[in-house]
């Protein structure tokens, strides 16, 4: 059911910007793949693979960004399993902080997220 779907997107945000990697490993299939996050594009890393890695990603974040906030503000279900995410991010590096608009798109596959990709910024 969408309205599934879009909960479990939005526990994830919620887990995420707690850093509650036990809720993000449980939301997650052991096969997810995080594609194209800015966190990882900075230590050139464009792939996370696994549940496992979602310990590395969060890791990575810590070491990237002196602040990084997501705000998801709008949620759209075209079909079964897949969510379509827009709205924000702050971040804070060195001392520089910007918002910018961020754009995600969400696979959920047996009630479990499938994967997650970070839209470049002109598909927002």
């Amino acid at each position: 059911m969408r309205t599934d779907d879009t909960a479990i997107v939005k526990q994830a945000f919620a887990a995420f910007a707690a850093r509650d990697l036990g809720a993000l490993e449980t939301l997650s299939s052991v096969s997810l793949v995080v594609t194209n996050p800015p966190t990882g594009s900075a230590l050139g890393q464009q792939v996370y693979e696994g549940r496992s890695a979602l310990a590395r990603y969060l890791s990575d974040v810590e070491r990237v960004w002196d602040r990084l906030e997501l705000r998801p503000e709008t949620f759209h279900s075209p079909r079964r399993g897949e969510v379509l995410v827009k709205g924000s991010a702050i971040t804070q590096r060195d001392g520089a902080s910007q918002q910018m608009p961020v754009a995600w798109s969400w696979r959920i596959i047996n009630g479990e997220i499938a994967s997650v990709r970070v839209l470049p910024t002109a598909a927002v």
